[in-house]
Parts: C-alpha cells; structure tokens; sequence
C-alpha cells in the first residue's frame, strides 16, 4: 500500500513540473509577444514621423536626396540608428505601393532584430520586425472628382440619353443654382461617391443619380482658381503641324500654328509642357500617344498668350486613332493633364473608346467640355469645368485617386 501511494506522489510531482513548464513557456512567449508588439509600435512610429520629416523637405522643394537624409536623422532622433540590429532605408521615390515611382512621395522602412527567448523559429535568439511608411506630397480636396463651375442657368450638368457615367473615388459638385441644374437623360445613369448641387434637380433627373443628389448646398471652391497658365520665357517656339499618314515626334513648345493629327497620323509627345496658341485637333484614324517615360501638360491658349487678346483655336481630340495621355508627376503642374486658358470659351471635346488611356486633371474653366464614350471606357482622371456634357450611350467610368490628378499639395502620411 505505501508503495502505491510513493508511486502516485511521483507521478504527480511529474504532472505539476509538466504543468510549471507549459505554465512557464506560456508566460514566455506572451512576454515574447507583448515585446514584439512595442517593438512594432515604435519601430512604426519613428518610420511614420522619418516619412514626414521627408515630405516636409520635399513640401519645401528640397530634393530626393535631401529628404532622404531628413528621414533617417529623424529615424536616428527616435532612437533607430542603423546597425547590427537596426536597418533604416529611406526610399524617394517609393519602390512599391500605390506611390511607387512617385517623386513626390518617399518611402521609410525599419527592420529591427528583437531580442525573444520563448519564441520558435527566431534567428540567434531575435525576430525580426519590419514596419513601412510612406508620405508625401498628397492632393487636398478628396472626393472632388467632379467640379462644374458655372452659377447660373440649366443643364449644365449633362449626362446624355443612354449613357452611363460612373465616378469611383469620389463625388460630383455642381455650382448651379437654377432648379434644373443638372441633366440625366432617358436611360442613362449617374453614380457617384455623393452628388452636391447648389441649386436644385428635377425628379426625373434626380431618379437617375445615385446615390441621390443632395441639393441646396454652398458652391465647391475651384482648387486651381489660382493657378496660372505655363510660363513662356525660354521656350522654344514651333509652327503648326499637319500629320498624316506618317508619325512625327513633337517636343514641349509653344506651337504658333494649329497642330492636327489627321488619318494614319501618329503624333508622338516628348513630356513637357504644350502651349497651342491655335488649336489642337485629331481627325480620322489620328493618334496621340507619349514618347517615353514622363507625362505632359495640354495647354489651349489665346493667339497671342502670354499677352491678352487673340482668338482661342480649338481642343478637340475626337479621332478614331489611339489616345494615349498622362500628366507628369512633378513640377508646378503635376497632375494637370489638360488645362484651356480663361479667356477661351469654345468648347473643349474628348473622344474616349476602347485603348484609350487618360491620366490626369481635365481643367475647362471658361466653356464646355463633352466627352463622348466611344465604348466603354475607364479613365483615371478629375473634371473641373464650367459645363461638363457625357455622351456617347456607353458607359464611362472615372477612377478619382489623388496620386493621378493635379490639387494643391500639402504634407501627409498616405501609407
């Protein structure tokens, strides 16, 4: 009987070791854990404000290099000094994400070994935890995709029977006070994030928006109400051109004369700067694409820009041929795509269909500008103009993201 109980007593001191141990090693790696998770907490943060102190050098028009540098010494300023354990990398313009290849935005990654006991798998006794931050020079106005600007009288808003124009991003705003500000024809659909008007919608119109309009409120500021038109001084200038049936290379300029892009003509654009005092057009099976890396700025001026007066040519890029667009991503016009002077009020027009890519801010603040959906289309872009009319009896679809379009740009951890 005493032998039988001397054994159940070992057996149970053999239970509870077990018991201690498991206890022990639970309590381990929740130490382990909990270590790792204010690791993590302050590795994020010193890359969060590393991102910033960059972007507020970039704000300031210092450049990649320097940004860089004002990351890592504010990274070093929180305590994360690159070295055994410790890796900082300071990256303008970010290597991946949404920014990747932006030179407005920089990239801050920390990777630190952390000293864990308990926990399986760690390397020499650490584990490594890497945090990411990206920041930079973001739009403001988010969610304005689209803009019209004209106070008073009807429809200057249209959405054409049949059509259906989709906004993903954000919203439209029309400045309109009249009671039929914005038009949706039979058949056709608007949606958007929201819809704003300052005047009113009729009910049919109203039943076609979704989701529906919220009527009666304060006019959207235009955001580039303030900026002016390119500058002129040292660039070159060029006489109009006619391509067809051949591609031509064109460089940024001041173009004196019209500029059309007529049947099998392919007109290739160098990035830069565009200044068309007498129009630009493609007919027929005309295409307009970018030559290389970069993006360009459309600018439709007066005859005589950059003194006043003088006729306005026209913007029209309505052939059948390859559309092919983006604005550049740097400079005192990053953004803007397509900007037609104050004082020209004949209308602007876009043909969009299937290949056609369009990146970028469509700015008309003086007449109308039509798009007309070929096929069903996507474009990345944002729409500020005095009246807006979308046709075509497809669907179009506008991606608003503040990476692809023009806005004042101030300071802003977006990653």
């Amino acid at each position: 009987m005493n032998l039988w109980r001397s054994d159940e007593a070992g057996q149970a001191l053999i239970i509870i070791a077990v018991a201690l141990g498991g206890l022990l090693l639970g309590i381990g790696l929740a130490l382990d854990t909990g270590q790792i998770f204010v690791a993590r907490r302050a590795a994020q943060t010193a890359a969060d404000a590393g991102a910033w102190a960059g972007a507020a050098v970039l704000y300031a028009g210092g450049s990649a290099a320097l940004a860089r540098t004002a990351a890592t010494d504010d990274a070093t300023r929180n305590g994360y000094t690159a070295g055994t354990y410790i890796s900082v990398t300071a990256a303008s313009p970010p290597t991946s994400g949404t920014y990747a290849a932006d030179p407005g935005y920089i990239e801050v990654t920390i990777t630190e070994q952390v000293l864990t006991r308990f926990l399986f798998g760690a390397s020499a006794g650490r584990t490594a935890v890497t945090v990411r931050a990206v920041a930079g020079l973001a739009r403001s106005g988010t969610g304005q995709a689209v803009i019209v600007t004209r106070s008073s009288g009807p429809n200057t808003f249209i959405v054409a029977n049949n059509t259906r124009f989709t906004v993903t991003g954000g919203g439209t705003n029309t400045n309109t006070t009249n009671n039929n500000s914005v038009q949706v024809g039979s058949g056709a659909m608007l949606t958007a994030t929201f819809h704003r008007v300052t005047g009113n919608v009729g009910a049919a119109d109203a039943g076609r928006m979704s989701p529906a309009p919220v009527t009666g409120v304060a006019a959207a500021v235009d955001p580039f109400v303030t900026l002016a038109g390119p500058p002129t001084t040292g660039v070159p200038l060029y006489a109009g051109q006619n391509i067809t049936g051949a591609t031509v290379t064109l460089s940024p300029g001041i173009y004196t004369g019209l500029v059309t892009v007529g049947n099998g003509g392919t007109a290739r654009l160098n990035a830069g700067n565009y200044i068309f005092r007498a129009g630009f057009t493609t007919t027929g099976t005309g295409s307009i694409v970018l030559a290389g890396a970069g993006g360009v700025l459309l600018y439709n001026a007066n005859a005589s820009y950059p003194a006043a007066g003088g006729a306005c040519g026209n913007l029209s890029l309505a052939g059948t041929g390859t559309l092919t667009l983006s604005a550049s991503k740097t400079g005192s016009y990053a953004g803007m795509l397509l900007f037609q002077g104050r004082t020209c009020t004949n209308g602007a027009a876009i043909t969009v269909r299937t290949g056609t890519s369009l990146s970028g801010t469509l700015y008309v603040p003086a007449a109308t500008l039509t798009i007309t959906a070929a096929n069903n289309v996507t474009i990345a872009s944002q729409i500020v103009a005095d009246q807006l009319t979308v046709t075509g009896a497809n669907t179009l679809t506008m991606t608003f993201t503040g990476a692809a379009v023009a806005g004042t740009r101030v300071p802003s951890l977006v990653e």
